[in-house]
């Protein structure tokens, strides 16, 4: 892959991961106490996006704990899935591969891969 194509993938990846998280960061989301994480998910994101490495750990709790942050539709792996590729988590490909691709993981799963298994 080169540069440029990276580059498009990555605007691709940072535009998406931004519509996103706008709709996680709605007061409607959550309650006060946060105990389902939603809140949590939405500053990871951000984190992601500004290119903060603390937001992995937050963000890899979507897979590995089975309440946190999770709705029916399972968006959620895809708000995950696009903050780690972008933030160049490559310890969390087998994660990001075991995501079903139904809802907004059809879009967010090839390309998180893509960042991350491109070399």
């Amino acid at each position: 892959m080169t540069a440029e194509e990276r580059q498009k993938l990555v605007e691709q990846a940072r535009a998406l991961l931004l519509e996103q998280v706008v709709r996680w960061e709605s007061p409607m989301r959550w309650s006060e106490d946060d105990s389902n994480g939603y809140r949590k998910l939405a500053v990871a994101a951000r984190q992601a996006l500004a290119g903060d490495m603390g937001a992995i750990a937050t963000l890899r709790r979507v897979f590995d704990e089975s309440f946190f942050a999770r709705t029916n539709s399972h968006n959620e792996y895809g708000l995950a899935s696009l903050g780690l590729a972008l933030l160049g988590d490559r310890e969390s490909v087998e994660r990001i591969r075991a995501v079903s691709p139904i809802n907004l993981n059809r879009t967010t799963k090839p390309l998180a891969l893509a960042l991350l298994e491109e070399d």
